[in-house]
């Protein structure tokens, strides 16, 4: 991958990073479906191309730091944040390492991004929180 993730830099330093990866939602591909199944609940919305995590009470990978646990193998769409791969790529605004020069999208990132898209259909639609919401109140019913 392109990009490397810039958490290290803020998550858990009081007043920086302490929202990330709290009040949530997450992209799982196919291939990533397996890494919740072993947290009672925190049920992803399942579809034939992926799924939905969505929580507020924080990602259950994060440790006692507020640190990422399995950094090395956790969701594409969280390796490409502060980047949101889905739909039209776009930098989140709220991210305090999103200034970086490191994470302006170029042509060769969006070109990756949109090779993501087209081999992970999950990808491809624009998700919003209120969406997201819905979705998941739809679903989990």
């Amino acid at each position: 991958m392109t990009v490397s993730n810039p958490c290290e830099h803020c998550i858990g330093e009081k007043g920086t990073g302490e929202d990330c990866c709290i009040d949530v939602f997450i992209i799982l591909n196919s291939q990533e479906l397996t890494l919740f199944n072993e947290f009672n609940g925190f049920h992803p919305v399942v579809d034939q191309d992926g799924a939905i995590f969505y929580t507020k009470e924080g990602c259950p990978y994060l440790n006692e730091d507020y640190q990422c646990s399995i950094h090395d193998i956790k969701p594409l769409y969280c390796k490409f944040y502060p980047i949101f791969i889905t739909g039209v790529p776009y930098i989140d605004d709220k991210c305090p390492a999103h200034l970086d020069s490191e994470y302006v999208l170029n042509t060769a990132l969006k070109d990756e991004i949109k090779l993501l898209q087209r081999q992970n259909p999950i990808y491809r639609k624009e998700w919003l929180w209120e969406e997201v919401e819905q979705f998941i109140q739809d679903n989990l019913k």
